[in-house]
């Protein structure tokens, strides 16, 4: 048998395109997807920079040299332009409050706490925006099935906050959900994002 050769590039082309094929658009109203050229866009939730490529177990424990996070996606898009003083904000943030890992396998846990946001916050945002996109995330697979409670197939309290200001500030509120199991979305029909577009859980790209 023949040397065989990975083609790097050719491998996260065809990762990324079955990545976009997967993506389910549960909303669009009026058009709010897809975004507008040239347009800025506040990005809001801490999993913009901590995306899940996978659930628990096995698959969650691989060890990769890269993940292709939301809003690097965003930027190499070179469609949209982002809040950096939002995210500066966020990072500031998450000095203080890491992404909780758990510590060993299963104990990671399904949803990570959100930053909570004040009117400067949201005034800010909205003064160099008019499109804001909202993203949960949740985990859960081996060792970690997901059970009927906030933070987990239920929101949490503060993601609930957390959508009812960005609308009540927004014209335009988009919600990504970067998750890899079943998830109550009742609350949908309360905060009535634009558009809602489950993500899912893509891997590397």
């Amino acid at each position: 048998m023949g040397k065989q050769v990975l083609d790097w590039m050719e491998y996260r082309a065809t990762a990324r395109e079955l990545v976009a094929e997967g993506c389910v658009l549960l909303e669009n109203k009026e058009n709010a997807l897809p975004l507008r050229k040239g347009e800025t866009v506040s990005v809001f939730g801490r999993i913009q920079t901590n995306y899940y490529k996978s659930g628990t177990g096995s698959g969650g424990m691989v060890n990769v040299s890269h993940v292709v996070n939301v809003l690097e996606g965003l930027r190499n898009s070179n469609h949209v332009i982002l809040n950096e003083d939002l995210l500066r904000v966020y990072e500031k943030w998450e000095e203080e409050n890491p992404f909780d890992e758990g510590c060993g396998w299963g104990t990671e846990p399904w949803s990570q706490i959100e930053m909570p946001l004040t009117d400067e916050i949201l005034q800010n945002a909205r003064a160099c925006s008019e499109t804001a996109i909202v993203i949960i995330g949740r985990t859960a697979g081996e060792d970690k099935d997901i059970q009927d409670i906030p933070g987990a197939y239920r929101l949490s309290e503060l993601e609930e906050k957390m959508l009812s200001q960005v609308r009540s500030y927004f014209p335009r509120m988009i919600v990504l959900l970067n998750i890899g199991s079943m998830m109550d979305l009742n609350y949908f029909d309360v905060c009535q994002p634009d558009a809602l577009l489950c993500i899912w859980q893509g891997g590397m790209q």
